[in-house]
């Protein structure tokens, strides 16, 4: 086999690893928790903490609203009671009594804005964590395709750096040692297929001297334009 088709092999090789490297380079990251589901996350666990601390407010208040209650029905009974008989004494107890009143009236709504926030609290956490969880879902479907498309590339790579291995020992070492320069100054492919009469790395035409050497003859041909290796069958 002519030195330059095995140099088009390791080539073909080497640009396979290197696509497979790329792609799993972007599995590995694919494969991190999307930023949409952490911020959705993060959502419930402020909207939780959120709705706990009305919750607190809300018992705080039925407590308050309770004790009020009861202050006022000791007051009512005193001031119905006919135990009063001074009217300085039942005076004081009615205003006892309307000043109860105001208080239980004032806990009422300051319960009710505890009880309207916990509920659309309770709402919001409801529809966020159904979020989360339909995220949650669709980043699990996605994870499990991403590793099984990875394991997959990994038996590639693999069976790609056995052929490479191979190929390598059977190149002549100064073609591998300028192979290797030259690959990396020509954007990691050193070979370039002719197509026609064309470099197919470059798509410029080859003139017919040099179509003749890189097909038939055993010294390399470089493009003229591109500066790859040029070989064609």
């Amino acid at each position: 086999m002519r030195p330059v088709a095995l140099l088009a092999r390791l080539s073909e090789i080497d640009l396979a690893l290197d696509s497979g490297r790329s792609r799993m380079a972007e599995i590995t990251g694919a494969l991190k928790e999307p930023a949409e589901l952490v911020a959705a996350g993060s959502a419930v666990a402020e909207a939780e903490a959120e709705l706990a601390r009305w919750r607190s407010v809300q018992r705080d208040r039925e407590l308050d609203q309770q004790l009020i209650a009861e202050k006022l029905a000791r007051a009512e009974k005193r001031l119905y009671s006919g135990e009063i008989r001074l009217a300085r004494e039942v005076q004081d107890a009615e205003q006892d009594v309307q000043q109860l009143r105001h208080q239980h009236s004032h806990a009422e709504d300051v319960l009710l804005e505890a009880l309207v926030a916990v509920d659309g609290l309770a709402e919001q956490c409801a529809a966020q964590t159904a979020g989360v969880a339909e995220l949650a879902a669709a980043w699990g479907g996605k994870q499990a395709r991403l590793r099984a498309e990875q394991a997959r590339l990994k038996e590639r790579l693999l069976s790609e750096q056995a052929r490479q291995v191979a190929v390598r020992r059977a190149v002549p070492s100064d073609l591998v040692k300028l192979y290797d320069n030259l690959r990396p100054r020509r954007g990691g492919r050193a070979v370039a297929e002719l197509e026609g009469n064309m470099c197919s790395a470059c798509r410029v035409a080859v003139p017919p001297t040099q179509l003749e050497a890189a097909r038939y003859g055993e010294d390399l041909v470089y493009c003229g334009n591109c500066g790859r290796l040029l070989w064609g069958e």
